[in-house]
């Protein structure tokens, strides 16, 4: 089985690591201002003497939203350095399930992508029928 989306020359994988690393730095941008605005909006909400229950709720809503976006960006900077470890391992650009090679408009697309279109739809559809069933099991 091939190892490589593409056959790599020092300068197609130094183009993908470069691509790679900027979505990276981007992405850890947001995660770095994403706590900066979180401990900014800590301090001046706990900074207040008295809150009313509306203004509590606000504050917890608020950091809830802004905890909620920061997990998403630490997943995708997680999943960017997956794609590094896939690079570095001559393994990126192929799906991790069937070993086919993942389309170029996908890995535009979705740079971090393990797996392709077909394989990305059948994990979908399984993580869909355990989600179902984890709901029958807690009911």
């Amino acid at each position: 089985m091939a190892k490589t989306l593409i056959e790599p020359t020092s300068t197609s994988a130094d183009d993908l690591r470069a691509m790679l690393l900027e979505r990276r730095s981007a992405v850890q941008q947001e995660i770095h201002e994403l706590l900066t605005q979180y401990r900014e909006h800590y301090t001046a909400t706990h900074n207040h003497s008295v809150l009313d229950l509306e203004d509590m709720s606000l504050r917890d809503s608020t950091a809830e939203q802004q905890l909620s976006l920061l997990e998403a960006r630490n997943r995708t900077r997680m999943m960017l350095d997956t794609a590094l470890r896939r690079l570095d391992d001559g393994e990126y650009g192929l799906c991790e399930d069937c070993g086919a090679k993942i389309g170029a408009g996908r890995l535009r697309a979705l740079p971090f992508a393990k797996r392709c279109l077909s394989c990305q739809h059948q994990a979908e559809v399984l993580e869909k029928i355990a989600r179902q069933e984890d709901r029958r099991d807690d009911a």
